[in-house]
């Protein structure tokens, strides 16, 4: 089951059959091509965090750990990345990932030119990609629409 980073936030979070907060944030990791982990709240209470290995299924309707979250680590502030063809040619800037729910591995990059478009529903994504520029910038080789990225993950 497909996924992004953007429908995780709100999840329930589970463990061992009770839940212990909702899904805050989810952080992908590009270079490496996998869900960096989850920020977790439960009410005003504090933030905990939850790496991908503690974490066993991201589903339809909620977020399955293995294992407790811990501490908050550092986290330093997201960055906009930008996003070019292999041709050189400005695609935009990467708006969400999408992940697999069962292994947590990175699908690919939603592309939007801007947040009118992203409103309006004009988002194309980026199976492959190279990261470049310290992780500030990506070159993808094609854009794909979401329904050629279903047929593509089907296959």
């Amino acid at each position: 089951m497909l996924t992004t980073l953007n429908r995780m936030t709100g999840m329930p979070v589970v463990l061992s059959d009770v839940q212990i907060g909702y899904v805050e944030r989810a952080v992908a990791d590009l270079r490496h091509g996998r869900l960096q982990g989850v920020i977790i709240r439960r009410g005003i209470g504090m933030a905990r965090w939850c790496d991908q290995s503690a974490i066993a299924l991201v589903g339809r309707e909620c977020v399955l750990l293995r294992q407790r979250p811990g501490r908050l680590p550092d986290l330093k502030p997201q960055q906009p990345v930008q996003v070019f063809l292999s041709s050189g040619q400005w695609a935009g800037t990467v708006s969400d990932v999408v992940l697999r729910g069962d292994n947590l591995a990175l699908q690919a990059l939603e592309v939007s030119t801007g947040p009118l478009q992203t409103l309006l529903g004009r988002r194309v994504y980026a199976r492959a990609y190279r990261s470049v520029g310290h992780g500030r910038q990506v070159v993808v080789p094609r854009l794909l629409s979401w329904t050629q990225l279903e047929k593509e993950d089907a296959q």
